[in-house]
């Protein structure tokens, strides 16, 4: 069979545990593709930074700002991307693997990746612009899909109880994770661990300043010495945090070492004592993954995500409870997930099910 894989809503270094999943995904659909024949339809600005053994490129050649303008018309207009509908040929089934379908009227039966449902909890937690084009098109994309994957039983539940689509539309299959070797990533010499990390992107749902007023609670009392250090995109919220930071009074604890590369973030997990997951909401938990995997310590919040992952009861607390995150600090050995987690290898051939499951639906049709 023929299948193709749209590429054209990546924005390298900006979706973090999304991306790492569509990377994935470029890596091993191949693999355990056998005889069917894949493409990849990308733009150009994406192009170079993908190695795609095993597949045909397709580059649309439009800037990245020509591909958002596309977006939005086609989600609030009539009008459609004609040019990038062609780009895809005649195949027997489309992924899209980034939460809403673009070009949205291609003619190929559609699979699509569902990752990200904070909106339909916590919709002040989106930028308003961003708010308006998940309401204009996600729905589409989840009527017109013919399977969707979910990256967890959660978010499938989600779909089913809050977005109203059919549970047999859906097919939950958890992130992939593949342990690099841990033991010999060399820590990073500044920050000196040991140290508290919290890697993620300053985003409201990442529940920074619940974790900042907890960490500053303990350490003005002297319950814990460790330093907290954070990575990752630092958004338009984190002035308010940095602000918080200050009135705290926390300038020489708390340290935001910004945006790094994964080998980077490997170095800063290696030297942690801890690893902290405050987040208000996780369609999955990727880093949570990438954390147990080093032997650490991993404290997260009570999410129904991290209990489908297997995170002990123990390490599930309230960030706004600072007696419940020293008792975790204090608690003798590391964290062990209760359930061994999907390979990536596996998740790939489990969306090539979806695929082939996509397109054979549709000759029978």
């Amino acid at each position: 069979m023929r299948f193709a894989m749209s590429l054209l809503s990546l924005r390298p270094g900006q979706v973090g545990g999304a991306e790492t999943y569509v990377r994935q995904l470029v890596r091993w659909l191949p693999a355990v593709a056998g005889g069917d024949e894949l493409a990849l339809v990308m733009p150009r600005e994406v192009a170079h930074t993908l190695e795609t053994p095993g597949w045909r490129r397709v580059i649309a050649d439009l800037s990245d700002r020509q591909l958002v303008m596309a977006r939005v018309a086609e989600a609030f207009t009539p009008w459609r991307a004609r040019g990038l509908e062609r780009l895809f040929g005649n195949v027997d089934a489309v992924l899209f693997p980034q939460q809403s379908i673009f070009p949205k009227r291609i003619e190929a039966p559609a699979v699509l990746s569902v990752g990200d449902v904070q909106h339909l909890f916590h919709p002040r937690n989106i930028p308003l612009l961003e708010r308006a084009f998940r309401a204009a098109a996600y729905p589409h994309g989840l009527r017109r899909a013919r399977r969707i994957i979910a990256v967890s039983e959660y978010t499938k539940k989600t779909l089913v109880e809050r977005a109203g689509v059919p549970p047999d539309k859906i097919t939950a299959v958890p992130m992939g994770f593949t342990p690099a070797e841990a033991a010999s990533v060399r820590p990073l010499e500044d920050p000196p661990g040991p140290y508290l990390y919290y890697p993620a992107a300053t985003f409201a749902h990442k529940n920074h300043a619940a974790l900042f007023r907890t960490y500053a609670a303990l350490a003005r009392q002297g319950a814990i010495d460790e330093p907290l250090v954070l990575t990752g995109a630092r958004t338009g919220l984190w002035k308010k945090l940095a602000r918080l930071v200050r009135e705290l009074g926390m300038e020489g604890r708390i340290r935001h070492l910004g945006y790094l590369s994964q080998a980077d973030v490997r170095r800063v997990y290696a030297g942690a004592s801890a690893i902290v997951f405050p987040s208000l909401f996780e369609g999955f938990g990727l880093p949570v993954l990438e954390a147990v995997a080093f032997g650490k310590k991993v404290i997260v919040s009570r999410l129904e995500v991290f209990e489908e992952i297997g995170v002990p009861s123990q390490f599930r607390i309230d960030f706004s409870k600072a007696d419940q995150l020293l008792a975790a600090l204090r608690l003798p050995g590391t964290t062990q997930l209760a359930k061994a987690p999907l390979s990536w290898e596996e998740n790939a051939r489990k969306a090539l099910g979806e695929l082939r499951r996509a397109g054979i639906s549709s000759d029978r049709a």
